[in-house]
C-alpha cells in the first residue's frame, strides 16, 4: 500500500490514546471519592486559600488539602483538571494546573469571564484529573492530511523521510556573509548550512553545546531574508525558554498558546495579553460584557409568559449574539494585527492547531527539542511551512510512550533520529561549554565518537582547587538491596540515600554558594529523597534540587549526585539499560560529578562496566563501607 509507513503511524498513535485512555478509565472507575483518592487522580476535600488573577485576566486559585496530607497522587504541573464544588448542585470549571508544593496546589480556570472572588470559599471543593483526546485527534488529523497532501515540499518531504533521502537536491539561496550573532565556528557552520537547506535541516547539539544560543543567532539571521518564523517545541517549557531569548535578543515574538500553560514571565509576549494591552481593547471588552448582560436579561424570562414577552426575549437573545459576534469579529482583528506584526510565532507542536493561527503560512518552522517529538506531532507543525529546520540530540531522552505495542509500532522514533544520518544538511554543534573534561570524556567517547571538544573555560573548572571531578560510591555487599512500591510499581533504596548524605555532609562547606542536583531514574527513590531533604535542615539550607532523568533533561548544576537505585542479586537492570538515560545522567554535571551505585549489579552491563572502568582511570573510585563507620 502506497504510504504504508503513515497508516502504521496512524495505528501506532491510537495504541497510545487506547492505553492512555484504558489508564484514566481504570484510575476513574471508582465512584466513590474515598476511591478516587486512593488511586491518586483526586484531592478532596481542599480548601481555597488564594485567588489571584494571572496571565490574559485569568483567575488563579490556590488550594490546600486538609485531609490525606502527604499523600502521594498522579496529579503533575502542566496537566488539565477540573475544579468541583459541591453546593446544593455541584459545579465544575476546567483548569491547568500550575504548580504543586507538598499539600498546596496551584491551578489556573479556563473561564475567561470568572472574576476573582467568584467563585465561592464555602462548599466542598475538590480538584481532579482528566483525560485529554484532543492531542491524538490533532496528530492524526495531521497525518490523514500528510498522506492527501498535493502540496510539493510535503509531498517531498513526506516521501523523503519515509525513504530517508538525503535531500541533496533542494538548495535555497540566501546570503550567509552576515551572521547577526557571536558564535563559534562549528555554530556557524551549522547556521550557515541550514540557511540554505531545501526542505529539511537538523542541528544536532550535544549537551552544553549552545544549541539555543545556536537558534536564537540562526532565527535573527533568516529574519534578513523571511518576514515570520514559526517557532515550536513540544513542551511548554521548550518553547517558553526559547521565545524568552528571543525576546531578550530584540526578536518580536508572539506567543500563542493555553496562557495557563505558559510562564508568568512570559505574560507581555503572549498574545492574549498584548490584547488586553491594547489600546482597542477596552472597547472589545465593553462589547462582551454588554453581550454577557443581554443574554442574562434574556434568561430570566420565566417559562410561562405571552408572545409580548416571548417576542422581548428572543430579541435580547438576538442582540447579545449580534454584540457577541461583533466583540468576536473585532478581536479578530486585532489578533490578525498582532500576529501580522510579529517576527517569530512561538508555540507548541501541538499548539500549531489553534485558531488564532490556522490559517497562517511559513516559509520555515524550526522546532527545538526534537528528540522528544513525536513524528505525528512534528507533522502537525510542518504543514504550516515550506521547510523545517530541527535541533536536539537523538542520544538523549526519546519521547514519553506508555503503549509497548505502540513502541514496537514503531512511535518512538523521531524525525530527528531516524534522519540525522542521512540527509545532506544535518551538522554537529562541537565544542561544548557545561562540563569538566573529565565528567565529558565518558559520554563523548561513548555517544558522540569523541568529536566533542571542551571550551577552555570549563574543560578544567572545579568547585575548588585540587577537588576531585568525576566519583564512584560502590554499594556492593553492604546489604542495600533494591526496595519495590507496591503502591506505584517503582523501586527505591534507602542505602543509598543514607551514603549520598553522609558524602554531601563531608562536602558541605565546599558546596557553599554552588547549584547541586540529585536525580534518581526512579519515581519512589525521588519521594523518598525529597521527603527525607525536607526534613534535614543541613541539606535543605543549599540550593538542591531533586528529580528523575526525565525531569533534569536541559538543566545543568555544578554539583550532580546521582543514585542508581538497583541492587539485587540477578543483576537486573530495568530500563536503566536504555543508555540514553545514563547519558542524560552524567552531562547534567558542571564540575563535580558523584555515582552512588551497586557495582555488582550493574557491571552485568557493559557499559556501567566500561564507565566503571573510565571511572576508575580517570576519577576516584571509592566503597560505601569507607561512609559507613563515620
Amino acid at each position: 500500500m502506497k504510504h504504508q509507513r503513515y497508516y502504521n503511524l496512524l495505528k501506532a498513535i491510537e495504541e497510545e490514546r487506547k492505553n492512555e485512555e484504558a489508564y484514566f478509565r481504570e484510575l476513574s472507575k471508582s465512584a466513590t471519592p474515598k476511591d478516587k483518592i486512593e488511586s491518586g487522580i483526586l484531592w478532596y476535600p481542599v480548601d481555597i486559600v488564594k485567588q489571584r488573577y494571572t496571565i490574559g485576566e485569568f483567575v488563579e486559585i490556590e488550594v490546600e488539602r486538609t485531609k490525606h496530607l502527604d499523600k502521594s497522587h498522579k496529579l503533575k504541573t502542566g496537566i488539565g483538571c477540573t475544579v468541583f464544588k459541591q453546593l446544593d448542585e455541584r459545579q465544575e470549571y476546567k483548569g491547568t494546573i500550575s504548580f504543586i508544593k507538598r499539600n498546596k496546589m496551584g491551578i489556573i480556570l479556563h473561564s475567561d469571564v470568572l472574576e476573582k472572588g467568584q467563585l465561592s470559599e464555602k462548599g466542598l471543593t475538590g480538584i481532579e484529573l482528566v483525560y485529554d483526546e484532543r492531542p491524538y485527534k490533532v496528530m492524526k488529523d495531521a497525518i490523514h492530511t500528510l498522506i492527501n497532501t498535493k502540496e510539493r515540499h510535503h509531498m517531498v518531504l513526506r516521501d523523503g523521510i519515509s525513504n530517508q533521502d538525503d535531500f541533496t537536491y533542494s538548495t535555497r539561496n540566501y546570503n550567509t556573509d552576515y551572521i547577526a550573532g557571536n558564535v563559534n565556528p562549528s555554530q556557524q557552520t551549522a547556521i550557515k548550512g541550514v540557511m540554505n537547506t531545501g526542505h529539511l535541516g537538523i542541528i544536532h547539539g550535544p549537551p552544553g553545546t549552545g544549541k539555543t544560543t545556536t537558534l536564537v543567532t540562526l532565527i535573527k539571521t533568516l529574519l534578513n531574508n523571511e518576514k515570520r518564523i514559526l517557532v515550536c517545541a513540544p513542551s511548554n517549557n521548550a518553547v517558553d525558554l526559547l521565545a524568552s531569548k528571543l525576546d531578550a535578543a530584540g526578536v518580536k515574538v508572539s506567543r500563542v498558546g493555553n496562557v495557563t500553560r505558559i510562564s508568568d514571565d512570559l505574560a507581555h509576549v503572549t498574545v492574549v495579553e498584548k490584547l488586553r494591552n491594547h489600546d482597542d481593547w477596552q472597547h472589545i471588552k465593553k462589547v462582551k460584557i454588554e453581550a454577557t448582560k443581554a443574554r442574562k436579561i434574556a434568561g430570566n424570562f420565566k417559562r410561562k409568559f405571552g408572545s409580548k414577552e416571548r417576542e422581548d426575549r428572543n430579541a435580547m437573545y438576538k442582540e447579545a449574539r449580534d454584540l457577541q459576534k461583533w466583540a468576536k469579529d473585532l478581536e479578530n482583528k486585532l489578533v490578525e494585527s498582532i500576529l501580522h506584526d510579529s517576527q517569530v510565532v512561538a508555540t507548541t507542536l501541538i499548539g500549531t492547531q489553534q485558531r488564532m493561527i490556522s490559517d497562517m503560512q511559513f516559509e520555515t518552522v524550526i522546532i527545538d527539542e526534537a528528540s522528544q517529538a513525536l513524528e505525528a506531532e512534528c507533522w502537525v507543525a510542518i504543514l504550516k511551512a515550506k521547510r523545517v529546520i530541527m535541533a536536539g540530540d537523538h542520544m538523549q531522552l526519546p519521547p514519553t510512550i506508555k503503549s509497548s505495542k505502540a513502541i514496537e509500532m514503531g512511535l518512538e522514533e523521531t524525525i530527528l533520529n531516524r534522519m540525522t544520518a542521512c540527509i545532506k544538511d544535518s551538522y554537529t554543534l562541537g565544542i561544548q561549554y557545561r562540563m569538566n573534561e573529565k565528567i565529558l570524556s565518558f559520554p563523548n567517547k561513548k555517544f558522540y565518537g569523541g568529536k566533542l571538544l571542551s571550551h577552555i573555560s570549563n574543560s578544567a573548572h572545579l568547585i575548588q582547587e585540587r577537588d576531585e571531578p568525576l566519583i564512584w560510591i560502590d554499594t556492593s555487599g553492604c546489604g542495600f538491596e533494591e526496595q519495590t512500591s507496591t503502591e506505584h510499581r517503582s523501586k527505591w533504596n534507602e542505602g543509598e540515600y543514607f551514603i549520598l548524605r553522609e558524602h554531601f555532609i563531608q562536602q558541605i562547606e565546599k558546596y557553599e554558594g554552588f547549584s547541586i542536583g540529585i536525580i534518581a531514574p526512579y519515581a519512589q527513590q525521588v519521594r523518598y529523597i525529597k521527603s527525607q531533604v525536607s526534613e534535614d535542615e543541613s541539606i535543605r539550607v543549599h540550593d538542591v534540587t531533586i528529580n528523575s532523568i526525565d525531569g533534569f533533561q536541559g538543566q545543568e548544576k555544578d554539583v550532580i549526585y546521582i543514585s542508581l537505585v538497583r541492587s539485587n542479586e540477578s543483576g537486573e537492570l530495568g530500563f536503566l539499560k536504555d543508555l540514553r538515560r545514563l547519558n542524560v545522567a552524567i552531562t547534567r554535571a558542571k564540575k563535580k560529578l558523584i555515582i552512588i551505585g551497586d557495582v555488582a549489579t550493574l557491571s552485568s552491563d557493559q557499559t556501567f562496566l566500561e564507565l566503571l572502568e573510565h571511572v576508575e582511570k580517570y576519577g576516584l573510585y571509592q566503597s560505601a563501607w569507607e561512609y559507613m563507620a563515620i
